[in-house]
């Protein structure tokens, strides 16, 4: 072979070598970007109903904490247990603590820049694995909606406040509504099945209760609305230090931490017990639910205005009038009038102590015929008459 050939020869095998090599880096590099991009595609966010969509892993608490911990903007301290963030969408964080095999508590406290669903995701049913059976939730939850007000109306930022239990079980579509400027917090305890009939199902109050009933039914959750002046409210503050949440203690008490926990879980089976919630209960559509949430948040910042009507709140958020009044009550524990106009009334005392309008002005401002009538609806709900609050509170400024 001529030195001519050979050197032709060996330029069309290098040609030959850099165009497969090329096309193998870039078949890898395609790999490697569709791997690198599945890793995450469970912390893409999407936007719809008016809402961010921001999926988390319930896999395991151990996945949960993951998930978040991945997150952009997200600070992770693994010593303490915790995660605090600050996104475009919120600032908060939440604590965790592992209690037994199975059992694990998370105490989150958020604050929404902007209107957040927190959506759980779930494995890919091929790829989960059968002994993997999933974790109930047990919920405490403090929703505090920021209401919209004119400052020349009242100066201080007011919020209306619905506590509620909640109870899932594995695997069950679930997704939390938070409304921009709401403060919100949830104790929430973890545990799967193994930890649950070692612990709970041979116990006499989880039988009295009926929660085995509806273990075993086909109900995917429990939510059941509570009375702010309920005693188990007081566990937000009592856990806020069990968990450090203010970073005063230098460690966790977790003897106490335990204790309490089961404190709280007995608090759950009792109040099933005697509000009979099992058989009171119904689990609203995940669509509903949406829709429930958002008339609530409409009514709250519609105060000032008449009431709607059933009517022209159906046809708004796209929900037929008997479940909207059906699970309207069931969800906040009222009738869906009877819920606005008490709001009205917490708002009517807000401000009377803000001293900024008259008497007769905001029962104006509410739609009320005449002072009488306020002033009746105001003593049934406050017992006390709006002008003896306001004496009150003017002796209280200049003592």
């Amino acid at each position: 072979m001529e030195i001519s050939d050979k050197v032709q020869f060996c330029s069309k095998s290098r040609s030959v070598f850099f165009k497969r090599f090329y096309c193998y880096i870039c078949s890898m590099l395609q790999l490697n970007l569709k791997k690198w991009l599945s890793q995450f595609k469970q912390y893409f966010f999407t936007y719809n109903n008016g809402f961010y969509h921001l999926p988390y892993s319930s896999k395991s608490p151990e996945a949960l904490v993951e998930s978040f911990a991945n997150y952009p903007f997200i600070r992770h301290n693994k010593i303490n247990q915790s995660i605090y963030a600050n996104t475009p969408f919120c600032e908060g964080g939440f604590s965790y603590q592992k209690l037994e095999e199975g059992c694990w508590i998370i105490y989150s406290k958020m604050n929404y820049k902007t209107n957040v669903a927190f959506d759980l995701i779930y494995d890919n049913p091929e790829e989960k694995k059968i002994e993997d059976k999933g974790y109930y939730m047990l919920s405490l939850n403090h929703v505090s909606n920021l209401v919209k007000l004119d400052k020349k109306i009242c100066e201080k930022q007011l919020c209306f406040s619905n506590y509620s239990w909640t109870f899932f079980k594995p695997n069950e579509r679930n997704c939390d509504l938070n409304f921009k400027g709401a403060k919100n917090k949830y104790i929430t305890l973890y545990f799967n099945q193994q930890w649950l009939e070692r612990n709970l199902a041979q116990n006499i109050f989880f039988t009295q209760g009926g929660l085995n009933d509806f273990i075993i039914s086909d109900e995917p959750y429990i939510a059941w609305p509570l009375d702010e002046k309920d005693e188990v409210i007081k566990n937000f503050n009592l856990f806020d230090d069990l968990m450090n949440l203010n970073g005063q203690s230098s460690s966790i008490d977790f003897l106490q931490l335990k204790f309490s926990t089961i404190h709280l879980i007995f608090d759950f089976f009792k109040l099933c017990k005697e509000q009979k919630i099992i058989e009171n209960h119904h689990a609203i559509d995940y669509s509903d639910k949406f829709s429930i949430n958002r008339v609530e948040n409409y009514l709250a910042n519609h105060l000032f205005d008449k009431f709607p009507g059933i009517d022209m709140l159906s046809l708004k958020f796209k929900i037929s009038e008997s479940r909207l009044k059906s699970e309207f009550k069931q969800f906040f524990g009222k009738p869906v009038y009877k819920y606005f106009q008490e709001k009205q009334m917490e708002l009517a005392k807000e401000l009377i102590l803000e001293n900024r309008l008259l008497i007769k002005e905001i029962s104006y401002k509410f739609g009320y015929e005449n002072n009488s009538k306020f002033t009746a609806a105001f003593k049934k709900y406050h017992g006390i008459l709006p002008s003896d609050l306001q004496k009150q509170e003017l002796s209280r400024t200049e003592y």
